[in-house]
């Protein structure tokens, strides 16, 4: 269906011309369609971080909608969500976060000889995608098993317990998302002004332990103080009001080339 938006998003630097033949590719195939500028500016080859920028922004998005992720290594594939929309990328993890939030509907394993034989592969399958071209057409009809992902473990939630680990590094304000669901939070029966403990650990040290509230947000507690909120993408943050949690509290997590390595756990603190 022509007219629908092709979300383009690499790790190529702001400064290079790759998103700027991208975005000619897919105008020149599908006549109409905005090529939206996501971001060209991710860690090279960070493959866990497009995933978790997926998971977070696809749902503000109109179902149906086509991303193209340029980052990484991989045979390309295109994964329709349960949504309806499509994420075309390297066959290399990319869409994990989406197929298990929104859920998987199939993929395809692209044809390169369909589609030329360049690093723009995946941007003409998106391309044609736009312009109305059956997603069976874009290669070999593929399963979950043929999909490659990386292994998010799910959250343990106890009485006055929840256990996770680290899903997202949001650097822009410091913060850090859990793999831990705000509704699965519920469960734990802590309540809004609890006091808790929050501990960090990675392969069994200890690299960070503090006690805080739970709030509905970082701006409930006094400047610099760290919190535990509900974050807008449907999981669990930890941050600080008004400076950056990671680099006051957690830097060596920056260093880590996953952060999935480090494992949380958030307990109330009794009465």
């Amino acid at each position: 269906m022509a007219g629908r938006s092709v979300v383009i998003h690499s790790d190529s630097g702001t400064s290079d011309t790759l998103y700027a033949k991208a975005a000619g590719i897919v105008e020149t195939i599908s006549p109409g369609t905005d090529a939206v500028d996501a971001s060209q500016a991710f860690e090279r080859g960070n493959v866990r971080q497009v995933s978790s920028f997926l998971f977070t922004s696809v749902p503000f998005w109109p179902d149906g909608t086509i991303f193209v992720s340029l980052v990484g290594e991989g045979d390309p594939i295109a994964v329709r969500l349960s949504n309806g929309s499509v994420i075309v990328s390297p066959n290399n993890g990319t869409a994990t976060m989406c197929i298990d939030s929104i859920g998987f509907s199939g993929s395809v394993l692209i044809d390169p000889s369909r589609f030329g034989s360049d690093e723009f592969v995946p941007v003409r399958c998106a391309a044609e995608l736009a312009a109305g071209m059956p997603l069976s057409e874009a290669g070999r009809s593929a399963g979950l098993e043929d999909t490659v992902r990386f292994t998010i473990p799910k959250a343990v939630i106890g009485d006055g317990y929840a256990e996770g680990e680290v899903g997202i590094l949001l650097r822009t304000f410091g913060n850090i998302t859990f793999t831990i669901g705000t509704d699965e939070f519920e469960d734990t029966g802590i309540v809004t002004g609890d006091r808790v403990r929050v501990t960090f650990t990675r392969n069994g040290n200890t690299e960070y332990r503090e006690e805080m509230t739970y709030q509905p947000s970082f701006g409930y507690v006094p400047v610099g103080d760290p919190v535990v909120f509900n974050g807008s993408s449907g999981y669990m943050d930890i941050g600080l009001n008004m400076k950056s949690f990671i680099d006051t509290c957690l830097p060596q997590i920056i260093d880590s080339p996953d952060p999935g390595e480090f494992k949380v756990v958030i307990e109330k603190i009794g009465e």
